[in-house]
């Protein structure tokens, strides 16, 4: 590196720092926990967020590195505005901006986040629930699982880690292998009468939307939402 593409470096990190104290809520965190060798919820804590609106299933987007505006979306699954709490549950793999932030933070670490902000808007669903999704869905399943005529499909690379996951978040869920054709996953994905919602990997969300127009009972509405795709960064 040159002493001029030097310069220009700390000059654009000076930039995103500057910009992430101007535009982004600066938080805390005040507990970490580890649920399994690939899950891990971490507590925040920030005044901004006794006056933020939230919604089951809203966003926030977390800035992963200083000198960066690198960011990575999750779903608060518990959210305390009397005392300015936030909990988060992130599946980590592979060596991501995401999974070093995870690994290496702890309880009284600073960190940046932008949000809440829509995502998937589930004010409208009905009494009876389908919920499709796979590793990255466990937010939103965590924020559903108390909630009565709820039935969980997940399709994950562990299943047995994950339904301990889901479990430990209250959620009673049917976890299938992840397989190309998602077979597992829709044949366990009938009910009776129900709205269907489907978040996680682009190559599932897609093809289980178009799928769900030829079954029979057919959903009342659908909620989709993809939070990735092979090859891909940043999608939310």
């Amino acid at each position: 590196m040159t002493l001029e593409s030097g310069a220009m470096a700390r000059i654009t990190e000076r930039l995103a720092d500057l910009a992430s104290g101007a535009f982004l809520t600066q938080a805390v965190v005040t507990a970490k926990t580890a649920l399994s060798a690939h899950f891990v919820r971490v507590d925040l804590r920030s005044d901004r967020f006794r006056s933020a609106s939230w919604t089951p299933g809203c966003k926030v987007q977390l800035r992963t590195d200083r000198g960066q505006m690198t960011m990575r979306t999750y779903t608060p699954f518990a959210w305390d505005p009397a005392e300015g709490a936030v909990s988060l549950v992130a599946y980590l793999h592979g060596t991501g901006p995401a999974a070093r932030w995870f690994d290496r933070v702890k309880p009284g670490d600073p960190c940046e986040l932008l949000g809440p902000r829509r995502s998937i808007d589930l004010t409208g669903v009905g009494s009876r629930v389908l919920f499709l999704g796979d590793e990255t869905s466990v937010g939103l399943a965590a924020v559903l699982g108390q909630t009565p005529g709820v039935t969980f499909v997940l399709e994950a690379a562990d299943p047995a880690e994950y339904t301990e996951v889901l479990a430990a978040l209250g959620v009673t869920a049917t976890v299938v292998p992840k397989t190309a054709d998602r077979r597992d996953l829709l044949a366990a994905a009938r009910p009776d009468a129900y709205d269907l919602v489907v978040t996680g990997d682009a190559a599932t969300v897609g093809p289980v939307r178009r799928d769900a127009r030829d079954w029979t009972p057919a959903p009342g509405k659908v909620f989709g939402k993809a939070y990735w795709a092979e090859g891909r960064t940043g999608l939310d």
